[in-house]
C-alpha cells in the first residue's frame, strides 16, 4: 500500500499533468481521482487504509529499490496492452483504468522486480518510439520462459529475438511491443555486475 504521502504525491503530478493541457482541477479533486485509481470509493478510505498498512511492506515500489524512475509509455490498446505486458512479458497489473473516471483514457502500472513501468492511451508528450534498458539477471531462463508463450500474437508465433553481446559489456535481447516502443532486456557479462539485479529467469 503507497502511504499518504505518496498519494498526495500522485495527486499533485496529476493536477499539474492535467494544468498543462488546459483541464483545471483542484487538489481534492484529483486525489478523489487517485483514490479511485486504487479501487476505493473516495480518499478517506484511501488515506485510512494507508495510514494502517504497514511502513515495512514496500507496496507498489519494486523489492529491490526504496524509489523508482517510471517512464510512461504511450499505448493504444487496453487489451492489447495487458496480453503483451502481462500475459506475456510476465509483469504484474498494479493498478489500471481511466486516468480521470468515465471514458478517459487508460492509465495503468505494470511490474516486475527491479522494472516499473506506466502505460497511457493518454495523447501527451509521451510518444511512441521510446526504448526502455531493463538490466536484470538470468536472461537465457527469461528468453526460454518466453518461447513457451506463444499465444498467437507475442512469442513464438512472431519469434523470439535471441540474445547478443554488445561492446558495453552485456549480453542483450530487445523486443518491440505492439505500439512501437522497444524493451531492452540486458544482462551483465561481469559476474559482479549481475550480484545485486534481480532474477527473471528463475
Amino acid at each position: 500500500m503507497r502511504t499518504v504521502r505518496d498519494a498526495k504525491a500522485m495527486a499533485k503530478a496529476l493536477r499539474a499533468e492535467l494544468a498543462r493541457r488546459q483541464v483545471e482541477l483542484t487538489h481534492s479533486e484529483c486525489l478523489e481521482i487517485v483514490s479511485r485509481q486504487f479501487g476505493v470509493d473516495n480518499w478517506n478510505i484511501l488515506s485510512a487504509a494507508a495510514a494502517a498498512a504497514p511502513s515495512e511492506q514496500p507496496g507498489w515500489r519494486t523489492q529491490f529499490a526504496a524509489a523508482t524512475t517510471i517512464p510512461v509509455l504511450r499505448i493504444f490498446a487496453e487489451p492489447r496492452a495487458i496480453r503483451f505486458y502481462v500475459e506475456f512479458l510476465g509483469f504484474t497489473l498494479d493498478f489500471g483504468g481511466p486516468s480521470s473516471g468515465g471514458d478517459s483514457p487508460f492509465y495503468a502500472q505494470v511490474s516486475r522486480p527491479g522494472a516499473t513501468l506506466h502505460l497511457s492511451e493518454q495523447p501527451y508528450e509521451a510518444a511512441p518510439g521510446a526504448t526502455v534498458d531493463i538490466w536484470i539477471t538470468g536472461l537465457d531462463g527469461y528468453r526460454a520462459a518466453l518461447l513457451t508463450r506463444d499465444d498467437g500474437v507475442f512469442g513464438t508465433a512472431l519469434g523470439v529475438p535471441g540474445i547478443f553481446e554488445a561492446h558495453w559489456g552485456a549480453r542483450v535481447m530487445s523486443i518491440p511491443d505492439p505500439f512501437g516502443n522497444n524493451l531492452r532486456f540486458s544482462e551483465p557479462v561481469d559476474e559482479a555486475g549481475r550480484a545485486q539485479l534481480p532474477n527473471w529467469g528463475s
